[in-house]
C-alpha cells in the first residue's frame, strides 16, 4: 500500500513538470505573434529538458481480509473413566442453639400440714411423639383441723383424669376423662348456741359431691383458604351429692365455616355457623325431675379489613323447658389492630339464655342446699369495649369495660328453713352490672413471671337491696422467681371487696356488710438434686379471719411442707 501511493504521488510530479513546460511553450508562441516593432530580447542559454521517471517496479495489490473457515471432521470416542470416589455416610446435623430438655415421665409429691392437712399429688406423661400424647393426674388433699366456735370443719378433694391427643396431618383429636369426689361440712354455725340435744353429729352436716365427666375435642389446625374449618366438642358429665340428688349434662359446641369472596377489597372472608346444644336433666330425690334443653344456631360472616377484624351473626335460640320459646340476639366483635402487635381496640355485643345447674351451683358454693331451684337466666345483652398493649416482649396489659343486663340472675342467701342457718339457696332478681376488668403480664425469661388481675363492679339491682355475697371488687397477684433452676420462689396477694347479705332477726331482714379482706401466700421449693426437690408454702401469712360466705370463716395461718421427685 505504501509503494502503491508513492508511485502515485511521482506520476503527480511528472505531470506537473509536463503542464509547466507546455505552458512556456504557448507563452513564447504567443510573444513571437504579437504584431508591431516590439522586439524581445533573450540573454543566455535555455535548455528546457525533463528528467526520466524513476518508475516503481512493484505492483500495488489489495489484501483481502475474509478468511475461510477450515472444514474438517471429528468424531468422539467413548471411554470409560475409572474414579477413585468411594460414597461415604453423612454425618446427622447438629443443633446450633439450645438442646431440647430432657423429659421425664412421672412426678410424684407429697406433703404435710397443720390443721392435719395431708398432700399427695402425681403425674404420669408420654414422652416427646409426633402422634399421640397421654397422661394419667391423681390428687388428694384434705384436712381435719378445727375452727374456734364453729362446728366441724373438716374438707376434702380428690381427682383422678386421664388425657391424651392424637395428631394428624390437618387435624388433633383431644380426650380428658375425669372424677372428682369433694367433701365438705356444713360448719357455719356455732354449737354453744343450740342446745345439746339439738346438735348434730358430723356425719349429719356433712355433704358430698361426685363429678364424672368426659370431654372430646376435634380440631383443624392446620388450614388452606379453600378449605372447610371446623370444632367440634361433646361433654358429658354426671354429678350427684350426699343427699341422692344427680344431673346429667350433655353439652355440643361446634362451629364450620368456608372461603368466601363478596367483596374483593376484604380479606380472609369466611362464611359460616356456630351450632351448639345444652341438655340438663335433674333428678330430685324427694321432688319430681327436670328436664332442660338450649339450642343455639348462630350463622356468621367475618373478614379483615385493613387493620379491622370483624365478625357479624346472628344468635337464634330455642329454649325448651316446660315450654318452647324462641330468641334473636346479636353476636358481633370487631378488633381493631391499631398498631400491629403493639396496640389493639375490640368491641363486642353479645347476649343469650343460659341454665343454671347443679354443677354451676356447687362449684361456686359448696354450701348450698340440695334441692336449689335451679332455673334459666336472660343476658339480655353484653357490650364490652377494650384495649391491649404489648409494650415490650415482656409486658403486656389488657383493660376491657363490661355493661350487662341480667333478667332472672341468681343470688345467694341464707336458707331460713335450715336448722342452723347453715345453708344457702339463691333468689333471683334482675339488674345491670358496670365491669371494668384490667389484668397484666410481666415475665422476663424463664426466671421472673408476673400476673396482675383485678376487677370493679357496680350493681343496679330490680328487687334486691343489694348483689348478695357478691364484692365490690377483687384484686390477685402471683409471683414467680426461678434462681438458676436452683431455688423457686413464688408468691400471691389476693383481696376481696366488701359484700353485702341478708340477715334474719326476728322475721326482719336486715343487710350485714362482709368485711374486705386480704390473703397474702408464699412458699419456697428448693430443688436438692435435679430430679428432688423440697418444698414450703405458707397460707394466710397475716392470719387474718375472713369470711366469703357469711357465717364460715376461713383457717388462720396455716403451713404446709414436703418433698417431691420426678423419675
Amino acid at each position: 500500500m505504501i509503494a502503491y501511493k508513492m508511485l502515485i504521488i511521482m506520476r503527480n510530479m511528472t505531470l506537473y513538470k509536463l503542464i509547466l513546460v507546455l505552458a512556456l511553450s504557448f507563452s513564447i508562441r504567443g510573444v513571437m505573434a504579437q504584431p508591431g516593432n516590439n522586439k524581445v530580447i533573450i540573454q543566455g542559454k535555455f535548455t528546457p529538458s525533463i528528467n526520466d521517471a524513476t518508475k516503481i517496479n512493484t505492483t500495488p495489490s489489495l489484501r483481502d481480509t475474509v478468511y475461510k473457515t477450515p472444514k474438517f471432521t471429528y468424531k468422539i470416542e467413548e471411554r470409560k473413566l475409572e474414579t477413585p470416589f468411594r460414597v461415604a455416610p453423612i454425618r446427622p446435623a447438629r443443633l446450633l442453639g439450645e438442646p431440647l430438655n430432657k423429659l421425664y415421665a412421672n412426678y410424684v409429691a407429697l406433703g404435710m400440714g397443720n390443721y392435719l392437712t395431708p398432700f399427695f399429688e402425681f403425674y404420669h406423661s408420654k414422652l416427646r411423639s409426633r402422634s399421640t400424647k397421654y397422661g394419667v393426674h391423681i390428687k388428694h388433699m384434705s384436712s381435719a383441723g378445727s375452727i374456734k366456735n364453729y362446728a366441724f370443719p373438716a374438707w376434702s378433694h380428690n381427682l383422678v383424669e386421664f388425657y391424651g391427643s392424637k395428631f394428624w396431618r390437618k387435624s388433633v383429636f383431644d380426650m380428658n376423662i375425669s372424677y372428682q369426689r369433694k367433701v365438705n361440712h356444713f360448719y357455719g354455725f356455732k354449737p354453744h348456741n343450740y342446745p345439746d340435744s339439738l346438735l348434730p353429729k358430723d356425719v349429719d352436716i356433712v355433704q358430698r359431691y361426685n363429678l364424672a365427666q368426659a370431654d372430646f375435642h376435634w380440631y383443624r389446625y392446620r388450614l388452606r383458604r379453600s378449605e372447610m374449618n371446623y370444632d367440634l366438642k361433646l361433654k358429658y358429665y354426671f354429678t350427684n351429692d350426699f343427699y341422692r340428688n344427680k344431673e346429667h349434662g350433655v353439652i355440643v359446641n361446634s362451629f364450620y365455616d368456608w372461603n368466601s369472596h363478596l367483596v374483593k377489597k376484604f380479606k380472609n372472608e369466611r362464611i359460616g355457623f356456630e351450632l351448639k346444644n345444652h341438655f340438663y336433666d335433674d333428678i330430685w330425690d324427694t321432688l319430681n325431675g327436670q328436664i332442660s334443653n338450649i339450642i343455639d344456631l348462630m350463622p356468621y360472616y367475618k373478614f379483615n379489613f385493613g387493620p379491622l377484624s370483624v365478625k357479624a351473626g346472628i344468635n337464634m335460640q330455642v329454649v325448651t323447658d316446660s315450654t318452647s320459646n324462641a330468641y334473636f340476639y346479636p353476636n358481633i366483635s370487631m378488633n381493631l389492630a391499631a398498631i400491629p402487635d403493639v396496640l389493639y381496640f375490640n368491641f363486642n355485643l353479645t347476649g343469650g339464655y343460659y341454665r343454671n345447674s347443679l354443677k354451676s351451683f356447687s362449684e361456686e358454693n359448696p354450701f348450698i342446699i340440695s334441692h336449689i331451684p335451679v332455673g334459666f337466666t336472660n343476658r339480655k345483652f353484653q357490650t364490652n369495649f377494650g384495649l391491649g398493649s404489648s409494650i415490650s416482649k415482656a409486658v403486656n396489659f389488657d383493660i376491657q369495660l363490661y355493661y350487662d343486663k341480667f333478667e332472672h340472675a341468681p343470688l345467694f342467701v341464707t336458707d331460713t328453713n335450715s336448722l342452723y342457718d347453715n345453708k344457702f339457696t339463691v333468689v333471683y332478681d334482675d339488674y345491670d352490672r358496670l365491669k371494668l376488668q384490667m389484668g397484666m403480664t410481666y415475665r422476663l425469661h424463664q426466671k421472673v413471671q408476673l400476673l396482675l388481675r383485678g376487677n370493679y363492679y357496680v350493681y343496679n339491682m330490680t328487687n334486691e337491696l343489694f348483689p348478695w355475697h357478691k364484692p365490690a371488687y377483687d384484686v390477685s397477684l402471683t409471683a414467680n422467681y426461678n434462681i438458676q433452676d436452683k431455688i423457686l420462689l413464688k408468691a400471691a396477694f389476693i383481696t376481696y371487696g366488701s359484700s353485702h347479705v341478708p340477715v334474719w332477726e326476728n322475721g326482719i331482714m336486715k343487710a350485714q356488710t362482709l368485711k374486705a379482706w386480704v390473703d397474702i401466700n408464699f412458699g419456697v421449693e428448693y430443688r436438692y438434686r435435679k430430679k428432688m426437690g423440697i418444698f414450703i408454702n405458707f397460707n394466710n401469712i397475716t392470719s387474718s379471719r375472713y369470711y366469703r360466705w357469711y357465717n364460715y370463716p376461713s383457717y388462720r395461718f396455716n403451713i404446709l411442707g414436703g418433698f417431691s421427685y420426678i423419675f
